[in-house]
């Protein structure tokens, strides 16, 4: 088996992750753009949680694999940091005093909605919209690129001129021994 160095491996398998994840959110905004699918229809909350969700994982990874926000492209720092901030505090986790809107008030509510005697419940959430998610599509575009050029380098350090046989593998971020892949193994 190929061996490579614990630190060629992590960083390997950070680049190849946000690489992976990044791609799932442009798919998403894909999607997400397609004039059917509006607030109200019955995915749009569960994408729009995904997206924020899949955006934010690289960025929040133990320290030997996290993503630096570095890589992120200067004209795209806002959206960044929007995206991350509406992950922590609206949909990863609904913080009763999350994100602030006009007078010190909290985005996040419970709404109770009594039509006819009957009652409704939703949670109130901010969703980007058309222009801010083709934004974010090209962020995303950029982003699997560059952490996909990343990956691709350590692999090829690696693996240029060596065969590996068919099967499945997984990246090896054990300290215990040197092995780039290991059999995959549930």
């Amino acid at each position: 088996m190929i061996k490579a160095p614990y630190e060629d491996r992590v960083e390997f398998w950070k680049f190849q992750h946000a690489s992976i994840t990044f791609v799932a959110v442009n798919q998403l905004c894909d999607h997400l753009i397609d004039p059917k699918m509006v607030p109200g229809h019955p995915l749009f909350t569960s994408l729009m949680t995904a997206l924020h969700i899949l955006y934010g994982r690289p960025f929040k990874q133990r320290p030997a694999v996290k993503l630096s926000e570095a890589i992120v492209p200067e004209q795209f720092k806002d959206t960044h940091r929007v995206l991350l901030l509406m992950r922590d505090q609206i949909h990863a986790h609904m913080d009763v005093d999350g994100v602030k809107i006009a007078e010190d008030n909290s985005l996040n509510k419970i709404r109770v909605s009594i039509e006819n005697g009957h009652v409704f419940f939703a949670m109130t959430m901010a969703f980007p919209r058309g222009a801010e998610i083709e934004n974010i599509r090209e962020l995303t575009k950029l982003l699997a690129e560059k952490t996909r050029f990343h990956a691709d380098k350590i692999w090829l350090k690696h693996f240029k001129t060596h065969y590996v046989p068919d099967n499945n593998y997984e990246v090896n971020i054990s300290k215990d021994d040197n092995d780039f892949l290991k059999l995959l193994r549930f």
